[in-house]
């Protein structure tokens, strides 16, 4: 029996209210962390996957509907809670049809939210992600819908992850922040960086029938060409 804490990501940037839930799911068991917009909640999907999102829709650069039906598709498993001030029916409307699993209105009762959380944790069924590509950060692992399991680095995976995530183009900035070696410069890690991306090719390659799976868009960056869906994990890979 699975006995770990419940991982669990407050996406919200005001930082006060951010807290304020970190501080009290924490005292009710989760294993809690705090993103203050999309692209700080890709980042920590990236280092470690969780079981469930509680989402502001009100975030600056990425709207909080925009957030969830990427992370809808990237992780099927997931929890996606949205919590927000919009109250019109059109945004529950609109908050369901993006993914989410559940749409609550602030201010929630914290006993409320607490049990909310557990209960949509507790009901995610692993079988949402049958005859997906799958890609298993904890076990460093994709499997094809077919069956066939493949093994990864670490900087593969999470090479996958973050393509995975994105839901379109990686920009090139991005990739070097997070596989760039900061005592390179910049063509040494743009040499690294696609290195990396070549390795994943030439394991993705038995799998696709001559299929692309990873392409770069000039001057921009690279995207994932497979549908892959990231596995809700317990246990983080090394970085």
């Amino acid at each position: 029996m699975n006995d770990r804490p419940y991982a669990i990501i407050i996406v919200e940037d005001n930082v006060a209210v951010r807290e304020a839930l970190c501080e009290h799911l924490g005292s009710e068991g989760f294993d809690v962390r705090g993103a203050d917009d999309g692209e700080a909640l890709t980042t920590e999907l990236a280092l470690r996957p969780a079981d469930a999102l509680v989402l502001d829709l009100n975030l600056p650069y990425e709207d909080g509907i925009s957030i969830s039906k990427r992370v809808r598709q990237a992780c099927p498993g997931i929890g996606i809670l949205i919590l927000s001030g919009r109250v019109l029916p059109r945004d529950r409307v609109d908050g369901y049809s993006s993914g989410a699993d559940v749409y609550l209105t602030k201010p929630a009762s914290p006993d409320e939210l607490t049990t909310v959380l557990r209960n949509l944790c507790r009901r995610l069924r692993p079988e949402r992600l049958a005859g997906a590509w799958l890609l298993d950060p904890a076990q460093l692992a994709l499997t094809c819908p077919q069956g066939r399991r493949t093994a990864l680095s670490v900087s593969e995976s999470a090479l996958l992850q973050s393509l995975a995530l994105a839901g379109g183009i990686v920009p090139l900035a991005r990739l070097n922040s997070l596989f760039g070696d900061p005592d390179l410069d910049e063509d040494a890690n743009r040499v690294r960086i696609e290195k990396l991306v070549s390795r994943v090719r030439q394991k993705l390659a038995p799998l696709l029938a001559d299929q692309p799976s990873i392409k770069a868009v000039h001057r921009q960056g690279y995207k994932l060409f497979v549908p892959i869906r990231v596995a809700p994990s317990s246990v983080a890979p090394v970085h």
